[in-house]
């Protein structure tokens, strides 16, 4: 009996543990959603300011302009470099927090499989216990009669 409720005090904690764990991967996973959404904005923003940056070559123009033009290409690809290995380690890092979070998870079951099973014990024991009571209650009602 107190072990079952050191069972249950466990339980509890393991499940505060693997609530946790969730929200932890949860904000990973906005997280690295978020930087995937910046990186492709940034791509997308790139793309346009190339298109703007042909048009304007079709339109003539100096090799100062031309020079602006390619540093800040030159600048968002740096950024994008930047933008993708940080999206990279967040991928790293959300797949670290989902793997804890599925550990969590796991000794969680662990211990609910682990109070079934003290849980079906005590009822077999339960069971026996019974049945003994009812044997020797036949037994000694048989006894009884036969001494009538």
């Amino acid at each position: 009996m107190a072990a079952d409720r050191a069972l249950h005090l466990v339980l509890d904690l393991r499940r505060k543990e693997e609530e946790e764990a969730q929200k932890i991967f949860v904000q990973a996973l906005n997280e690295t959603a978020r930087c995937e959404r910046q990186l492709q904005q940034l791509k997308d923003f790139k793309a346009q300011y190339a298109q703007q940056m042909e048009h304007s070559g079709r339109q003539g123009f100096t090799a100062v302009q031309f020079n602006v033009y390619q540093d800040f290409i030159n600048k968002l690809d740096a950024i994008e470099i930047r933008q993708a290995q940080e999206l990279e380690q967040l991928r790293l890092v959300t797949e670290q927090r989902r793997l804890q979070y599925l550990e969590r998870q796991k000794q969680r079951k662990i211990i609910e499989t682990l109070i079934k099973k003290h849980e079906l014990e005590r009822q077999k024991a339960e069971q026996k216990a019974e049945q003994k009571l009812l044997d020797e209650y036949v037994t000694a009602r048989a006894a009884r009669r036969t001494q009538v």
